[in-house]
């Protein structure tokens, strides 16, 4: 996914740096940044909000919304962010471990630098989406709506994509030993040539040198 004004988050170049309880109005947090904090659960709107070094609370945002989005060394493992949306979101060097985006709905957002190990991403829609030198190992793609996805330099090993269909997804530059995908609806997803040969094993071809 190329980086331009289209897919990267669109913040004001000066943000009030502000408390999260000072910033909520109404269930909506908007224009300010928030810094070090511990967040309790709760559904909210956010649109262009910079967090860096704040703390999810194990707990459920579902249904929340961010637009323009920014998280920077946050730690959102085990939070509930099912039915959640993201638009145009950045989350970088971030520990999303466990974090369930189930049903979720996820565009014009990459994870860079991320622990996603035993995330869950079931039956969401993510388009647009790229994960860039992060960890997904045993990380949960379960029949999700997946376009134009792009996993550059990650460890995905024994990540689960299962009832996916991989047309558009880039896997070339990424390591794994074993991966669960459903050799149907492999067709069209780019692949290293030595993927292609665990691959072509999972079709039950018989490989002679």
């Amino acid at each position: 996914m190329k980086k331009n004004k289209k897919t990267e988050p669109m913040l004001p170049k000066e943000l009030e740096t502000i408390s999260f309880i000072e910033a909520l109005d109404d269930g909506y947090v908007h224009d300010c940044r928030i810094v070090s904090e511990e967040l309790e659960s709760g559904k909210c709107h956010f649109d262009r909000v910079l967090f860096e070094n704040v703390r999810f609370l194990e707990g459920e945002w579902e249904r929340s919304e961010f637009a323009d989005v920014v998280f920077i060394n946050c730690d959102l493992s085990n939070v509930d962010m099912s039915r959640a949306v993201f638009h145009r979101v950045a989350f970088e060097n971030c520990r999303l471990l466990g974090t369930d985006f189930t049903e979720s709905t996820i565009r014009y957002t990459r994870f860079t630098e991320c622990r996603l190990d035993y995330t869950v991403f079931g039956f969401s829609h993510i388009s647009d989406a790229s994960f860039e030198k992060s960890v997904l190992k045993q990380a949960d793609f379960y029949e999700v709506d997946l376009k134009n996805a792009q996993f550059l330099d990650c460890e995905i090993n024994e990540a689960n994509f299962t009832g996916t269909a991989l047309k558009g997804t880039d896997f070339s530059t990424s390591r794994f030993e074993e991966l669960q995908v459903t050799t149907e609806l492999l067709s069209g997803c780019k692949v290293s040539t030595d993927q292609a040969l665990l691959f072509a094993q999972k079709l039950g071809l018989l490989i002679v040198e």
